[in-house]
């Protein structure tokens, strides 16, 4: 038998299988702590990046809803200073509420005009700029006043409110230019698609503008001219009808930036391009800035709602002479007093005289002689005497039930169809804005004694319907006439601006609205005969009252049209702060302040 000797430990002696042992056990120690470290700091930085991730996340929510209400307040500040509600009129601050998202937002505004153009403001806050009328006319062309204020907005109550989301917060503020100017300084504007169609040959000058679509022609071999350096829409350019899609084989041609006409032909507007970019490039480059779309980026100009000419309305409010079935009424320092006494031949009645085809109904009038001199006389020296208050400038005439409802509508109103007739109205006694919620006939010459002299005066109507009777009428229209018994017009002038409403050619097609060649409304066999128009064609709402369709027979034959702009409402320096008011903005200048950092 053999017999292993012992072994026995002594200090200091190698046991290799321990030692590694050991290691082993100080290795996995270490990896434990490393992995410990390298977990703890995996946690800590996802942390970090989580809540930095959330800043961002709330950061960018923040901005996006600061833009949002900065919109929003920029639209209301648009909107009231178009409906004459100028949030700035009494102060260099204003403020105001919007809705985000179904949450209300304050927003708050300061005018900083007079620091930036100090002594160049007018008496209502605003800094007038003089430019030329139509750049292509040169040194012919007439003088424009524009009127700009310089405005910064921001949400909240102040300028470091900021809109704070979370750990973030956006102190965004915006610097914006307000420009305004009377309606009357466009030949041509429509709050919506405008139609442009004459079957004749037909000229016009003067800026044309539509808060939408604009369809144009002319009937074949004929030629519509547009001499203007602006032909400007917010929509596109379409050659070709709105209501069947049908184009014209006329020629349209428009003035460039050089004054050369070029043509807008049948296969070259915006549908035959397709494509935003492509149609800019070429109207661009065919007239010079002259024919501008929504593709080049043209703004809304906004206007005055329809509430505005309501007997509850801005019109009513600020009436010096106010015609109410028949009574007539001279506002001074708002109290509405009674002068029918005093004009009583100036003011008439008549219910079954006139019959009017288009709205199929005989229409119950206050008749409103103008040469009447009793009325002429008041005028004139209410305008002379050493208070202005008393200055009669604005006429507001309506008619209502006797005794009138409480909140009388009469576009709500069943089988109600009245108006106002105004007649003899060659002199008018000085420069005068007719108003009435009700649909306005205007009857003979108008405003033609003075025009064209150093003693014109300035002439605008504005009413839901504005229809036009030649020297000639006589009422004998009835019910139930074929065509050839329209009586025979003659040649009219019309000196006067307008703002009236239509019915609308339905998006999609359907019943033509008229087009521009049919905004005032004709009841006569005008065929072969001028019906001359020089003012401004201004069409801002529907109808609610004349509201037959266009296009019936028995109606009337179409005039020649002689129409043109008048460039003396360029000058109407009485009438320019009364007249409706073209409204945009232009963005300056965005401006963020420091975001607050996580923690902070």
């Amino acid at each position: 038998m053999t017999v292993s000797p012992k072994t026995t430990d002594t200090p200091g002696s190698f046991d290799p299988a321990r030692e590694e042992s050991g290691l082993a056990m100080f290795v996995t120690v270490f990896m434990a702590l490393v992995l410990g470290m390298v977990s703890a700091v995996t946690v800590t930085t996802t942390l970090t990046r989580n809540k930095d991730s959330r800043f961002q996340l709330d950061r960018l929510q923040a901005r996006a809803l600061a833009e949002a209400i900065l919109d929003a307040a920029q639209k209301q500040i648009l909107q009231r200073t178009a409906n004459f509600d100028d949030p700035f009129a009494d102060s260099l601050t204003a403020s105001g509420t919007v809705t985000i998202g179904g949450e209300n937002y304050t927003w708050n505004g300061e005018d900083l005009t007079p620091s930036v153009y100090p002594g160049e403001i007018n008496e209502n806050g605003w800094r007038p700029i003089e430019v030329n009328y139509d750049s292509t006319a040169g040194s012919s062309s007439g003088k424009q006043e524009l009127y700009t204020r310089v405005v910064q907005i921001y949400p909240g109550t102040n300028s470091d409110s900021g809109v704070l989301i979370g750990e973030a917060a956006s102190r965004l503020r915006r610097t914006i230019e307000v420009q305004r100017n009377p309606l009357f300084d466009f030949a041509i504007f429509f709050d919506d698609d405008l139609e442009l169609l004459p079957g004749p040959s037909m000229t016009f000058s003067g800026k044309v503008h539509a808060n939408g679509d604009i369809y144009v022609g002319v009937g074949g071999n004929k030629t519509l001219s547009i001499d203007s350096d602006y032909f400007r829409c917010t929509g596109e350019m379409f050659r070709e009808r709105k209501n069947n899609g049908n184009t014209t084989s006329g020629t349209v041609r428009i003035r460039n930036s050089n004054g050369d006409y070029k043509s807008l032909r049948n296969d070259r507007d915006y549908e035959y391009w397709n494509d935003p970019e492509a149609w800019a490039n070429y109207a661009t480059n065919r007239w010079g800035g002259t024919v501008q779309t929504g593709s080049h980026g043209v703004l809304t100009q906004n206007a005055p709602d329809i509430g505005s000419i309501a007997n509850n309305g801005h019109y009513r409010n600020t009436a010096d002479l106010l015609f109410h079935n028949d009574r007539v009424y001279h506002v001074q320092n708002g109290v509405e007093v009674d002068i029918t006494a005093q004009v009583s031949t100036a003011i008439s009645e008549s219910s079954t005289d006139m019959y009017d085809a288009r709205e199929e109904t005989y229409v119950p009038l206050t008749e409103i002689d103008l040469s009447d001199s009793l009325l002429t006389n008041y005028i004139e020296s209410a305008n002379q005497d050493s208070d202005p208050s008393n200055d009669i400038n604005q006429i507001y005439a309506y008619r209502s039930p006797t005794p009138e409802p409480a909140n009388w509508d009469p576009g709500s109103a069943s089988n109600w169809f009245e108006g106002i007739r105004l007649v003899n109205g060659h002199t008018i006694p000085a420069d005068m804005l007719f108003v009435s919620e009700n649909p306005i006939y205007v009857q003979g010459d108008f405003n033609t004694t003075d025009f064209g002299t150093s003693n014109q005066k300035t002439v605008a109507v504005i009413s839901d319907a504005v229809n036009l009777l030649s020297n000639t009428w006589d009422d004998d229209k009835d019910p139930g006439d074929s065509a050839s018994d329209i009586d025979n017009a003659t040649e009219t002038t019309f000196n006067m601006a307008m703002i009236t409403g239509n019915v609308p050619t339905p998006d999609g097609g359907g019943n033509y609205s008229g087009g521009l060649e049919n905004l005032p409304r004709f009841h006569e066999r005008w065929s072969g005969v001028d019906c001359n128009i020089n003012g401004a064609f201004i069409n801002l709402f529907q109808s609610r009252q004349a509201t037959e369709r266009w296009g019936k027979s028995g109606v009337y034959n179409p005039p020649v049209r002689a129409w043109g702009y008048d460039q003396g409402l360029l000058d109407a320096s009485v009438l320019r702060d009364l007249f409706p008011q073209a409204v945009s903005i232009d963005r300056l200048v965005w401006e963020e302040g420091q975001p607050i950092l996580p923690g902070t």
